[in-house]
This record gives structure tokens, sequence and C-alpha cells, in this order.
């Protein structure tokens, strides 16, 4: 197979022996798209009947958007990382040499369970979950203990309301700062410059930016994107739990950005999609969010 090809394979629920699938370019951002149209165009499939996709290279941000909305149930799973960067000589390189190793290889195991924060939106505090209100009866604070599996799946056991109230203050806050020292594991800030709107931020992490969202809890979260964006006052967009933009208040991001958050299609999560006001204060505020009939909550 040439590394620089993008094979889509879909998983059907007859679990079919020969899976529909197509291919584009590895480096083309809507890869998953393009090959869902070719495999339209060639059999008779509704995207409902798909529990699974798998691709040679890691999907874009473009298609993992494309990917919770069009197949929100469905299992997603890449052989090859996606470069963060345009050039692929070195990723083609890697996934070449592994393309020719000795197949009786030990076979991959589940990863290690890891507990990480993660964001919750409800009208108040949650019933069964341990919750820590950001924006009080809107956006919540919780953990989970995420395993990542060999096929890329992502469970999530969540702590419970009940296993909170037994720990003590000092052993929640040893419990709390490990998961936070998971989070910052290979968390990035990238850089977009824009002669006219400013500087976009993005932030990454490794695991396919597992809980991403949640690096708006750390403590040093604001110091360093304000200094990136030049810019006290922040606009964050939360996507989904794992896509997050940040951009100055008065910067020419802003209306893109809130477009962006009212018009996600993810349904991964227990997050709605919003856009967050911070400030050095530590004051935090929801100034839009996806529609879903009702009004933002404020501190």
């Amino acid at each position: 197979m040439a590394m620089d090809t993008n094979i889509i394979v879909f998983q059907t629920k007859n679990k079919d022996d020969n899976p529909p699938q197509g291919m584009a370019p590895a480096k083309a951002d809507d890869a998953v798209r393009q090959a869902w149209h070719q495999v339209c165009e060639a059999r008779q499939i509704q995207a409902s009947d798909v529990t699974g996709v798998r691709s040679t290279w890691q999907a874009s941000r473009m298609d993992r958007i494309f990917l919770a909305g069009m197949f929100p149930g469905a299992e997603y799973s890449y052989q090859f990382d996606r470069p963060d960067g345009d050039d692929w000589s070195e990723a083609f390189e890697l996934a070449g040499k592994a393309g020719n190793e000795n197949s009786e290889e030990t076979p991959p195991q589940a990863e290690e369970d890891t507990w990480l924060p993660i964001l919750h939106t409800y009208d108040g505090p949650l019933k069964l979950y341990a919750s820590l209100p950001l924006v009080k009866n809107r956006l919540y604070l919780g953990f989970a203990k995420t395993t990542i599996t060999p096929s890329g799946h992502i469970g999530m056991s969540h702590l419970l309301r009940g296993q909170f109230e037994e720990m003590s203050k000092d052993e929640f806050f040893e419990f709390a700062n490990a998961a936070l020292d998971n989070l910052k594991s290979g968390l990035v800030f990238k850089g977009q410059e824009d002669g006219t709107k400013g500087q976009l931020l993005t932030v990454a992490r490794s695991d396919n930016n597992l809980c991403a969202g949640s690096a708006i809890v750390l403590g040093e979260f604001h110091e360093r994107a304000a200094e990136l964006v030049g810019e006290d006052k922040l606009v964050v967009a939360l996507v989904s739990p794992d896509h997050i933009y940040v951009a100055g208040a008065s910067s020419g991001w802003v209306d893109e950005i809130t477009d962006w958050v009212r018009t996600s299609p993810d349904t991964s999560g227990d997050l709605v999609p919003c856009v967050l006001l911070l400030d050095s204060s530590g004051g935090m505020e929801i100034i839009a969010e996806r529609p879903t009939g009702r009004a933002p909550a404020r501190n």
C-alpha cells in the first residue's frame, strides 16, 4: 500500500466480509468525507448502518467533526498519526517502516487507565457524578478514568458523587492534582497568525486530543494563553470536549469561532459546545452556546 494514500473502511451492522471502503490522498483534510461519498455512490448504505470507521491515517480536525456528525455512535480508529505540520516526509517514512516490520509482533494492548478532568453541561449539580461548578447552574468539572483500546475506542468511568464525598480534603487534592498532571501530558498551544484577525490558538494534547477542552481549568491556562494572544480578556470556543480554540476578546476571530460552536455537530460527550469569556481575575462566563433551548448561565 502506498503510504501517501488514506484507505478508509466503514464497518457495518451486518459485519460484511468485504466492508465498504474508499480512499483519498493522505494529506487531504476531508479524506473521510471523500471516502464516504465514494461508498455511497457504489453501494446502497445509510450512515446509521455504520458501526465503525477505520483509516490508515489519523483524521483531520475537519474529518473528526464530520465523523461526530455523520456517525455519532460509531467507533473510530486509525493506524498512523497525522503530522502536526505540512511536512509529511518523516510520517511517510515511519509508516513505511512499520508496514514492513515482522507481523509476528505482540498484539497491541489497551493503554493503562488514566484519570482526567472532564467538562459537563447541566442545569444544576450532577446527581450521580462528582462535579465542581465552573459556571454556576450550567458548566461543571468532573473526573473520569479513561482507557484507550488497541482499536482506538475510548472508554470512560466517571468519578461518582458518593466516591467523591468519601474522600478527605487531602485525598481529593492529591487525586485532582494527579488528574490535572495527566491532562498536562503532551499539552501544547499552537498559534495561527492572521494579519487582520490577529492570533488564534488551538490547544492540543497527546491521545488524539482527548479532553483537551478541560485545559481551561489549569491554573496557568489564562496566563499562558493571554501572553500568546497579547490580550487579558480571552474568548474560548469549546467546539467539543476535545477541540478548543482561544482568541483575544477584541480580535477578529470571535464571530468566526462562535459560529464554529453554534454549528458544531459534536455529540461525543456531556458538554454542550459553548463560548466562554475569561479574564485574569478568574471570572468565567458563557457568552454563547450551541442552541439548546435555554439562555446561557452566568456566574
